[in-house]
């Protein structure tokens, strides 16, 4: 078996023994990613108006309209992501979020691509022909403790490590500017989009610049090419067996958000309601299984006998 060489940023490993491997269903993967613009037209379409609408009502200042809004698209957007998450999901994608935004951040620090470096490394000691599929996994886990547990010269005589275990517990202490504002998974997300913010927001601030447009032309700009780069990070966080499941519901939240804002009602509000109908209706109509009693007066029936 031939290890591919990859030249972009997708993870083999994120150390510690939390291998994200280069994904082993490629098709799987460009499927979903091949969605992400058509996601991101319907995230705008949703979203961005309300966005500006209130960025402006709490007046943020002109100058501080872009990074406002770039912070503002990365908090909703993860929070969507977070909704079609059961827990137990919702607690992997986390710490895999982490320890993306903690390899970046120590990227950043050191001028390096540490995921990059692994590989690279990995393919001079090892080689890239394996036996088979788990002859390349054992050699992988093997050479992944060793690598990422050992000291670098590049990193100033610091294992990955022990950075990417100072750097999260850093991101941990980033708090949402206005406190009394945030609890639980709501700080979470607001911390994490400011560290979004930190790594990413000037590199797209001054690809802007390149460009003169009027404002609401570069606020849509802005809105998509966040948003499309966020669900791009999500599907490189993502283990394999959670990419479909939370691409299907974070599509049917979005279509039913779209229907819902188009229509002005709340379809699952309207479907509850339906729902109660038909209960209260059920229980009191007669079923010719029940001699044409209706469940309830068969159940009443049912306790007298007994002496209820």
């Amino acid at each position: 078996m031939t290890v591919k060489k990859s030249t972009d940023d997708k993870s083999t490993s994120d150390g510690k023994g939390k291998r994200k491997e280069a994904k082993q269903a490629q098709v799987s993967e460009t499927t979903v990613l091949s969605k992400n613009p058509v996601r991101t037209m319907m995230f705008k379409d949703l979203m961005l108006q309300d966005i500006v609408d209130g960025l402006k009502a709490e007046q943020v200042a002109k100058e501080e309209m872009d990074e406002a809004l770039f912070l503002t698209v990365t908090n909703a957007v993860l929070e969507k992501v977070e909704m079609n998450l059961p827990e137990n999901m919702l607690l992997i994608f986390q710490e895999n979020l982490d320890d993306y935004l903690a390899i970046a951040t120590i990227d950043r620090e050191h001028d390096i691509k540490l995921l990059s470096l692994f590989r690279e490394q990995f393919l001079e000691s090892k080689g890239d022909s394996f036996e088979d599929e788990r002859a390349l996994m054992e050699a992988l886990t093997n050479y992944e403790d060793e690598w990422w547990g050992s000291t670098k010269d590049f990193l100033g005589g610091r294992s990955p490590n022990d950075l990417m275990d100072e750097t999260k517990i850093k991101m941990a202490s980033v708090s949402q500017e206005d406190e009394e504002s945030s609890c639980g998974d709501e700080e979470y997300w607001a911390a994490r989009s400011h560290i979004i913010r930190d790594l990413w927001f000037d590199s797209f601030s001054k690809s802007m610049e390149k460009e003169s447009m009027p404002s609401p032309q570069k606020r849509e700009r802005l809105f998509m090419s966040t948003t499309n780069a966020l669900l791009d990070m999500v599907v490189n966080v993502m283990p394999d067996f959670m990419s479909k499941d939370l691409f299907l519901g974070l599509d049917h939240d979005l279509e039913l958000s779209l229907v819902n804002k188009e229509a002005k009602v709340d379809v699952l509000k309207l479907f509850e309601a339906a729902l109660v109908q038909f209960e209260e209706k059920w229980w009191t109509t007669g079923l010719k299984e029940l001699g044409d009693k209706s469940p309830d007066e068969a159940m009443q029936a049912m306790a007298r006998k007994y002496g209820l």
